[in-house]
């Protein structure tokens, strides 16, 4: 049998051997996607402006115009499908896994030219042009060379970009990158809709000190000293609001690389894992506050100390009101609605629900992930008693949910490991950045641990609260759509979550296996 070492060697080989090969065998899905419907309907982007100039018409299309975005979606999932083998078999996160083959297949179709990576890549920057476009009405050439000039491309990048929005097709692929976008969107409001319904506003009132103090210090020491570091190492031209998507990309911790371990060791009832597995509960509430602020700051440009006590009262009061009236108004609901549908009633009343929580909270400024964690609070199995849902009724919502959630988000993963330039990691101010800001985040998570009560190992509380995953990328891609990381932070974010995520296992073997080897007088 060949040795465990041996096998992780092999499988770190041929892993990026098996995505390069998928990447490349299926490159016509992202380069020349053929989606001639969209780009004859969708005239916001003048890209064969001569053409419709002259009366010219195309010919008519053949087969199901969404094809592209099956080919591509297609794609995607069985990428993610090989990045979360490839973790399993290096025992690591599975996020890890699909995060990585991300970055390689978007290193493979970037470089080789791909349209549709491009555009996702540089979506901010292309979105601006085509509002350029159509709010001056001038030659669309002229505006795309307009637009790169004053980017701060370098000259490779730029005329690579200008290359791809000068295609004939570039409207089709435009069309393409966003309805891939729309599916990574769907993703993410799944994702943060399951770590709602984790949260039970039972357990928040039960948490003790210990925990609450835990995720306190942990959120607000790390969002300050990232906000700070953020600030002393970019340009002043900069501005606030780069660090304060760094701190809230920071900030939060993802401990499920914690409890996998925890269970693996059967730690789960040693006083630290409840300690740490509390903390994460409110951690989850205080690092999507601090989101809710830090993306209505980037939308409106407000930095005033008045307008950020408006924004922050205005989550606050958003969620209040959502747990206070939202529980009545489900258990009012939804007992009358399974009359409409009685078999579905746990499937479709939670997404609907979804839904419209996510567009309500963007209506009033706050992020979709909001409402959607919003909506993932309110749900309870106890609105659902008394129905008999079908042959699914000994089913949970959660239960119900998971499988879609485990279809979509993946799919944000992947792209946001997608829009990683792998040649801006070659900077050595970029590294230099990404390990400054890791030895921060490592740092407000240990002192996290101060708040520790109760004869607790401090050492292994701070240790598990240092993975950075789910929002720590929920923020970076925000960050990027909305113009405010460039490619070099976004980067730097990612580098983050790479070590935190990497670097936690060993050292929480090693101060578990630490404290059994102590006498209680010794810690």
């Amino acid at each position: 049998m060949a040795h465990p070492t041996t096998r992780m060697i092999k499988w770190l080989i041929a892993l990026p051997l098996m995505v390069f090969a998928l990447a490349t065998s299926s490159s016509s899905c992202l380069s020349e996607t053929g989606y001639k419907v969209f780009a004859r309907t969708n005239t916001a982007i003048p890209a064969d402006r001569d053409a419709m100039d002259k009366g010219q018409s195309h010919p008519a299309p053949h087969g199901d115009p969404s094809a592209p975005v099956f080919g591509v979606l297609a794609l995607i999932v069985s990428c993610a499908a090989i990045g979360r083998f490839g973790a399993k078999k290096l025992k690591l996160s599975p996020v890890l896994g699909e995060l990585a083959v991300g970055i390689i297949v978007g290193a493979v179709f970037y470089q080789f030219g791909g349209t549709t990576v491009t555009i996702i890549r540089h979506y901010d920057l292309i979105q601006h042009t085509v509002e350029k476009d159509l709010s001056e009405g001038k030659d669309w050439e002229t505006t795309v060379r307009s637009s790169l000039a004053h980017a701060g491309l370098s000259e490779d990048v730029a005329e690579r970009t200008a290359r791809v929005l000068l295609t004939k097709d570039f409207s089709a692929s435009l069309a393409l990158a966003r309805s891939i976008q729309l599916f990574a969107s769907f993703g993410v409001v799944m994702l943060l809709f399951m770590v709602g319904l984790e949260v039970s506003l039972k357990e928040l009132k039960a948490i003790g000190g210990s925990a609450s103090a835990v995720a306190l210090i942990g959120v607000g020491v790390t969002f300050i000293l990232s906000c700070l570091t953020a600030f002393l190492l970019l340009p002043k031209a900069s501005g606030l609001t780069p660090p304060l998507f760094c701190g809230a990309a920071l900030c939060a911790s993802s401990v499920g690389i914690t409890a996998r371990i925890l269970r693996d060791m059967n730690s789960l009832e040693m006083i630290e894992a409840k300690t740490v597995l509390g903390a994460a509960v409110m951690d989850d509430v205080l690092g999507l506050i601090v989101l809710a602020v830090v993306t209505a700051v980037a939308a409106t440009g407000a930095v005033e100390v008045g307008d950020l006590v408006w924004i922050l009262a205005k989550t606050a009061l958003f969620l209040g009101a959502v747990i206070i009236f939202g529980i009545r108004f489900l258990e009012k609901t939804v007992q009358f609605l399974a009359g409409l549908d009685l078999g579905k009633i746990k499937v479709l009343y939670p997404f609907a629900l979804l839904m419209l929580m996510a567009w309500l909270a963007d209506r009033i400024g706050l992020a979709c992930v909001i409402g959607a964690f919003a909506a993932g609070v309110i749900i309870k199995e106890e609105s659902f008693g008394g129905i008999d849902a079908g042959s699914g009724h000994d089913q949970s919502v959660e239960s119900i949910l998971a499988p879609i959630e485990e279809l979509l988000a993946p799919i944000f993963f992947v792209l946001v490991g997608l829009q990683v330039d792998v040649t801006v990691l070659a900077n050595v101010k970029v590294l230099l950045m990404g390990l400054l800001l890791t030895a921060v985040a490592v740092a407000g998570k240990l002192a996290a641990s101060m708040g520790v009560r109760g004869g607790a190992d401090r050492l292994i509380v701070g240790i598990g609260m240092l993975p950075r995953v789910e929002v720590a990328l929920i923020v970076a891609s925000m960050g990027k759509s909305f113009g405010v990381l460039d490619n070099a932070l976004y980067s730097v974010i990612i580098i983050v979550v790479l070590l935190t995520v990497l670097m936690t296992p060993p050292l929480l073997k090693w101060s578990i296996a630490r404290k059994q080897n102590m006498t209680p007088g010794e810690f």
